[in-house]
């Protein structure tokens, strides 16, 4: 499941109770994983708050959260990026390079 929150180019910021809602559906399937793109989580607006999916209880061993330095650092040329994960879907990334 490829999940985006906050959301380019709507601005959508999946609220706490949305998410929970999502790990609710990913506990129903054993094998689906979540890919999670957060790499806009400092750009929110409106006093919304980015919440990472990973963090809810249980979804850390089932999520690939990614982010990025570019957007982060408003340096979007850099192209750099980095991602956090279980260790059993990092080590495969690692090795791919």
């Amino acid at each position: 499941l490829f999940l985006n929150t906050p959301h380019n180019p709507t601005g959508k910021v999946f609220e706490r109770e949305e998410l929970l809602g999502i790990a609710e559906i990913v506990r129903k399937y054993p094998q689906l994983i979540v890919v999670s793109d957060e790499v806009y989580e400092f750009m929110t607006f409106d006093g919304l708050q980015h919440e990472r999916f990973a963090l809810l209880d249980g979804m850390f061993e089932r999520t690939i959260s990614l982010f990025s330095a570019g957007k982060t650092f408003s340096c979007t040329g850099w192209r750099v990026g980095y991602c956090i994960g279980p260790k059993h879907f990092i080590e495969p990334l690692i090795a791919s390079q």
